[in-house]
């Protein structure tokens, strides 16, 4: 067994439950002699293998073993000699998913630079909602308590991070005429361009109103802006400058609420560390939160540029067109560090809900109605762990132009998760 894979577990493990054991006390390991015996795997890389990976039943849910191939109806026993043994690597196997190992086994990407989520093991085992490293985690914590005979008790609680990418501000009006303008009725577009001049259009100037609601639920939520609004091959950032008297104004009110703000990280700096820094220099030095835009995030380049920039969170890592787990995982974790063999020091929060991946009809496509369902039935498996809902819902999708449904349906997820005794923390109170 890999030590720094194992003491990468068993790190995450104490996130997750947010405890502190002494794992020397436990004896775990492959070797028959040890307290807890971990079976060894069958392979190292379940893309290859993914007819032959295992499945069990815990808590009531068959989950894919996926370094092994047969498992026995137990998945943990007790030998005659009062060990306890686990009938799968979860270990190795936790690390695989994790860590990210297969977005450096298939170096495949879309135009934008991203590991997608049809390439993804999770996809292709139909495993994307399921956190199945925090049902590796209970299965250790179990064993644990069994070979000891005690209680590891989590002091975690569910809880909800909700933030808002800031890409669009002032260029509501040019939407419309736009859009008019596709669908060929030129005297609508005529029509709009000339009131903007009388009487200006402006549906997603609603930062403020955002904060408020969210205020007035008791949610206290991380506001990612874009520090630029130049083109990046060909791609767009921010429709705002952030020097934009608007925008200075609602940085500043923010500041002075319980919301946080965050570094949206503009096109291309996910792999160079001065650009970077460069702009979390536009926001401010004393952010703390990053979030790429465009979900960019290059596992050999990224993670060395957010310890190089200083950030202590980031929440990029989700998938852009499916909601759920991109590695697997419903609390927040360290990443794993390649080069050094090491976690990095930086925590990352997995989004595992964003809203242009539950409507865009080339992702999931689904109704606000349908979503809504969806949604629950994820946060259903995030319950369980006691673990984080990281929703990303941009302040378009708070809007009544064009996406009314999807600001009701907003309205009505934060209502549900109020229900569900769900504590809404920024990500540097996360933290």
């Amino acid at each position: 067994m890999n030590r720094t894979h194992l003491l990468y577990f068993f790190r995450n493990f104490e996130l997750a439950y947010a405890t502190k054991l002494n794992w020397a006390e436990y004896n775990i390991g492959y070797d028959h002699t040890a307290a807890i015996q971990i079976a060894e795997p069958d392979f190292m890389d379940p893309l290859s293998h993914l007819h032959e990976i295992g499945w069990g039943k815990w808590k009531e849910k068959e989950i894919p073993f996926i370094l092994n191939s047969s498992l026995p109806e137990t998945i943990i026993e007790k030998t005659s000699d009062g060990r306890i043994k686990i009938n799968a690597d979860i270990l190795s196997a936790g690390w695989y998913l994790m860590s990210g190992m297969q977005e450096k086994t298939d170096k495949s990407r879309d135009k934008y630079g991203r590991f997608t989520h049809s390439q993804s093991l999770q996809k292709k085992l139909n495993i994307t909602t399921v956190p199945v490293v925090n049902y590796y985690f209970d299965i250790l914590k179990k064993a644990i308590e069994m070979s000891q005979n005690i209680t590891i008790d989590s002091h975690r609680v569910f809880s909800g991070s909700v933030t808002h990418d800031i890409d669009e501000v002032l260029s509501g009006w040019k939407h419309r005429i736009r859009t008019s303008l596709e669908k060929k009725d030129y005297v609508r577009a005529c029509f709009f361009g000339i009131s903007q001049v009388f009487k200006p259009f402006s549906p997603w100037k609603n930062l403020q109103h955002l904060a408020d609601y969210n205020t007035s639920k008791g949610v206290h939520s991380t506001f990612f802006f874009l520090p630029r609004n130049n083109k990046q091959d060909s791609i767009k950032n921010a429709d705002y400058p952030i020097a934009h008297p608007y925008i200075t104004n609602q940085l500043e009110s923010l500041k002075k609420s319980n919301h946080e703000i965050g570094v949206h990280g503009s096109y291309r700096t996910h792999d160079i560390a001065s650009e970077l820094i460069a702009d979390r220099q536009q926001i401010s030095l004393k952010t703390v939160s990053n979030r790429f835009h465009f979900l960019q995030f290059d596992l050999s380049k990224t993670p060395q540029v957010l310890a190089s920039s200083k950030f202590a969170i980031d929440s990029t890592l989700g998938f852009q067109e499916h909601i759920g787990f991109r590695n697997s995982i419903c609390t927040p974790f360290h990443l794993y560090d390649f080069e050094q063999d090491s976690p990095f020091g930086w925590v990352e929060v997995p989004l595992n809900v964003m809203d242009c991946a539950l409507e865009f009809e080339e992702y999931m496509g689904l109704s606000p109605e349908r979503a809504l369902i969806e949604i629950k039935n994820l946060t259903q498996e995030i319950i369980k762990f006691k673990g984080n809902i990281c929703l990303n819902w941009h302040n378009t999708y708070f809007s009544e132009y064009e996406k009314e449904a999807w600001k009701n349906l907003y309205k009505k997820l934060l209502d549900w998760l109020i229900e569900q005794n769900c504590e809404f923390k920024t990500l540097k109170e996360l933290l």
